[in-house]
């Protein structure tokens, strides 16, 4: 039988090599000072729509890995209304997912404050406005009362991966938890982020939702000492692309030392790539704005050229531009030449039955 950390004589008193972590550190600092640096070039229009698709990802990839699949374009439209983005679609989202972006916007805005039961169950409750999760209810907005462990594989062939800290120790388990976080420390802001993703789901509060809350709690940490209340990368898009490495990574933690090292390295390197990423579409953003004031285009090609630089999946063919753009065959047919003509598009390399066309970026973007 494993031994879990929650186990151990010493927990919670997790710790870690300060120096091996300091090169990630200082990487994860100059990535997000260069970050801020970009959004500051983008223009309140695009700075507004950067942050509105920035917390979509966000929201959306932190409920995939849980297996819930939300209408991305019902997320942004609820992100834009509250964060007033210029010509952004404005329908209604429904309950539930006007009830996910406020809780993610609302640790980001009180991020400065510190955090209470009252506050994690507020945002709990606000996960799940109807008492239910899926088809099953469940008790919103309060700890579990009962047993909990993350299990594995068919129901005939099934794997405890990890059990949770027994539904009588959990009161005092997040007072302890919660005293850490709003200690006043010199703790890097990213390794907060690591150390409290980590040890809110060793404790398992609620009876659902625990994925979630941690990847908030994990944001809200992030920015304690940022005052623009903004999240400027998606790291749980960056957990979901590894979701199975994620996974592994946790468990090792979980049954390992209270040493967490290792853990702490691998959650800054997906902070940082996921810096990575925000940063290349800024890039983007400023190039196609740079595209725009140099040659002329059409409403259907300037729709188009944003498309593929933010949310544009599969390949580009003559029949998707004309779909896409609600034209003719042939309109669509001379679009792609005029783009062609002026070097913002070219045929795709990739073969298939169909030509495909891909946008021309400068070779620091590709």
């Amino acid at each position: 039988m494993s031994t879990y950390i929650w186990q151990r004589p010493d927990w919670p008193h997790i710790f870690y090599d300060a120096h091996s972590l300091l090169s990630s550190i200082n990487e994860i600092a100059h990535a997000q000072g260069r970050l801020e640096t970009l959004l500051t070039q983008l223009g309140i229009s695009n700075l507004k729509d950067f942050e509105a698709r920035t917390f979509t990802d966000e929201i959306y990839h932190s409920h995939e890995i849980e297996g819930e699949i939300l209408e991305q374009q019902k997320i942004y439209s609820s992100i834009c209304r509250r964060l007033q983005v210029p010509n952004a679609s404005m329908q209604l989202s429904g309950p539930h997912i006007e009830g996910v972006v406020k809780t993610l916007l609302e640790a980001l805005e009180c991020a400065q404050s510190p955090l209470s039961h009252q506050r994690l169950w507020s945002w709990h409750r606000t996960l799940f406005p109807h008492n239910l999760s899926g088809p099953f209810p469940i008790h919103a907005g309060a700890y579990r009362t009962d047993a909990i462990a993350v299990i594995s594989g068919s129901s005939k062939n099934q794997e405890v991966l990890f059990e949770a800290p027994s539904a009588d120790l959990v009161p005092q388990e997040m007072e302890a938890f919660i005293a850490w976080i709003n200690e006043i420390s010199d703790i890097p802001d990213s390794i907060h982020s690591a150390i409290a993703h980590l040890w809110f789901l060793t404790i398992h509060p609620f009876e659902d939702g625990n994925g979630r809350m941690a990847r908030i709690i994990g944001d809200y940490t992030f920015n304690r000492h940022h005052t623009n209340n903004q999240v400027l990368f998606s790291l749980a898009t960056q957990l979901k692309k590894h979701q199975g490495e994620y996974y592994e990574q946790l468990r090792q933690a979980q049954t390992g030392s209270l040493d967490c090292t290792n853990w702490i390295r691998w959650y800054l390197g997906q902070i940082r790539e996921a810096q990575e990423r925000a940063i290349q579409s800024c890039e983007k953003t400023l190039y196609v704005r740079h595209l725009f004031e140099r040659l002329t285009f059409n409403e259907r090609q300037r729709s188009m050229i944003v498309r593929l630089t933010t949310d544009f999946y599969g390949s580009l063919t003559t029949q998707k531009w004309a779909k896409l753009m609600h034209c003719s065959h042939d309109t669509a047919m001379r679009d792609i030449k005029d783009l062609m003509n002026k070097g913002v598009l070219k045929q795709s390399e990739h073969g298939g039955r169909s030509t495909s066309y891909v946008l021309v970026l400068p070779e620091s973007l590709q």
